[in-house]
């Protein structure tokens, strides 16, 4: 495992250094149509300003739309589990997650990486079923919440991509990614997840 990680780490540290800097996070602020599909109440957050608070085991409720960007109101719920690992003082955050997605077992990796000179974290992405690590955004921490941009491809169709992250406790936590509306300039949400920290995890 411990081989894994190292490999998957120098491999994005070169993908990230090759890519230059990227997007940045622009000004945001806290949504006021929290969700449809959680009741999620993000009124009272607490400040974040990086990745530290979520090491350890977290129950993941994810919800997401069947289909994007097309007005379809259907959303999808699968219960997953993740484990964070916080590396060399904060600079890296890795996270395992497992489950069964929409009917099929998953096991996905992701890494972030920040770059203290700019300010900037960049997240990346692999799975089994998807063996190819991949960036999706970078951003930062600002305001109390984590604002994190990139592109994706759905559907034939490049749409601007928003991660959002909200710290509601020390054990409590929820994520949304939004794809931006070419025409009326709109972020859509189109996936969830709410996170609480697994009772098996004690941080006593």
């Amino acid at each position: 495992m411990v081989r894994f990680f190292i490999k998957v780490l120098i491999t994005a540290l070169a993908a990230s250094l090759a890519t230059g800097s990227g997007a940045s996070a622009q000004d945001g602020a806290v949504p006021e149509n929290l969700s449809e599909a959680l009741s999620v109440d993000l009124s009272n957050t607490i400040p974040i300003t990086n990745f530290d608070f979520l090491e350890g085991v977290w129950q993941i409720d994810s919800r997401h739309q069947r289909s994007r960007m097309n007005d379809d109101q259907v959303w999808l719920q699968n219960d997953l589990e993740t484990e964070y690992q916080i590396l060399l003082g904060g600079l890296v955050a890795l996270n395992q997650t497992y489950g069964a997605f929409n009917g099929r077992p998953m096991h996905g990796f992701m890494m972030r990486t920040y770059d203290p000179d700019i300010d900037q974290w960049t997240m990346q992405w692999m799975s089994r079923g998807y063996p190819h690590l991949t960036e999706q955004v970078r951003g930062r921490f600002r305001d109390g919440f984590g604002e994190f941009l990139g592109t994706e491809v759905n559907q034939g169709r490049t749409f601007a991509m928003r991660f959002r992250w909200y710290r509601l406790g020390d054990d409590h936590a929820y994520w949304e990614q939004s794809y931006q509306d070419p025409d009326s300039g709109e972020w859509e949400v189109n996936w969830m997840m709410e996170l609480r920290r697994a009772a098996s995890d004690n941080r006593d």
